[in-house]
């Protein structure tokens, strides 16, 4: 036998010595850890009964299992959207304050039953495509690239203000008659921030101006056309024009800029009605009792808990003999 081929067997020898001591370890810890859990069986049988115990009168008592929730679809206009979402995470702070609890016309019992206020946009691979076609074009460029896009990059930060509506979630710990107003008091809030109203007020109002400017052109060019018609002219050489050639209206163009005017309008009165508010409610859904997982019920999750917490106590304070023995042998 060479001493390649010799090398080569203790090598192996070594290896399948090192598995099965391996294995021979695993094997001791897992007969320990069931010696050890059958001693201590009554112990711990008694831990996970006073904690099933203790969860059921959580789950039933204080309504631990329970949570009741409200989803309100908006669609935030004026970019308000990051301010949106800055005062939905401020909540949790702001709400313990009396004075802000005064100014959206809520007491600090009521707000008890407020568990969280949390905002996400409705993923739209479409609405981040239409926010970049509107600001670079190129719509086909864009749509390759989102569409390579999987759900979860496109719920990125980077993303939210593309997105056109966004899901507002509110949890209450009980079901209550006053659930509603909060949810709405705390709406009003949002809609009554002074500089986003100024905006909305000088947009409404330059708004109406050009509205109004726009009606009283298309009345003239209906004037004039209709002067057209009823007084033709009986000679070209009546008509006096000044300007260049390529200037002078004619009754086609005048019937384009008509219809642009008339399209022109038309947005505006949909703006000053649909406008009208920093954000729209699209849908506004009634509360309703969440599912709760099994394992976020009390009387499951007590239990768990304490069989884990005692192991751990018990691993620790076992551990420095184990270590001691381990190292002299």
């Amino acid at each position: 036998m060479s001493t390649k081929e010799k090398a080569d067997e203790v090598n192996l020898s070594y290896i399948s010595k090192s598995i099965e001591r391996r294995f021979k370890n695993l094997l001791k810890i897992g007969i320990s850890v069931f010696l050890f859990y059958k001693r201590k069986w009554l112990l711990f049988l008694v831990l996970l009964i006073i904690g099933a115990i203790t969860g059921y009168f959580l789950d039933s008592g204080l309504g631990f299992s329970k949570k009741y929730t409200q989803e309100i679809i908006i669609e935030p206009k004026y970019d308000t959207k990051e301010y949106i979402y800055d005062v939905v995470t401020s909540l949790k702070t702001k709400i313990k304050d009396s004075q802000f609890l005064e100014k959206i016309k809520l007491d600090s019992n009521s707000v008890k039953n407020l568990l969280q206020v949390e905002i996400a946009p409705i993923i739209r691979a479409t609405d981040v495509l239409d926010n970049l076609h509107e600001k670079y074009g190129d719509k086909e460029y864009f749509y390759r690239i989102i569409e390579s896009y999987d759900a979860q990059t496109l719920e990125d930060i980077r993303y939210q203000n593309f997105y056109k509506y966004h899901r507002l979630v509110f949890h209450f710990r009980d079901k209550d008659s006053e659930n509603e107003i909060i949810s709405m008091n705390i709406l009003s809030y949002i809609r009554s921030n002074e500089y986003y109203q100024k905006i909305l007020t000088q947009t409404i109002k330059q708004t109406e101006i050009n509205l109004k400017k726009n009606k009283k052109t298309v009345e003239y060019i209906d004037a004039y056309l209709d002067k057209l018609t009823k007084l033709p002219l009986e000679n070209d050489d009546e008509l006096i024009v000044v300007g260049k050639e390529s200037e002078i209206p004619t009754v086609s163009t005048l019937l384009t800029r008509k219809q642009n005017l008339l399209n022109t309008i038309s947005t505006q009165e949909d703006e000053l009605i649909l406008n009208d508010e920093l954000f729209d409610i699209v849908e506004k859904g009634d509360i309703f009792l969440s599912k709760i997982t099994l394992f976020q019920k009390m009387k499951i999750l007590i239990p768990i808990i304490l069989f884990l917490a005692v192991s751990i106590i018990f691993l620790f304070k076992e551990l420095p003999s184990r270590l001691e023995r381990y190292i002299n042998s």
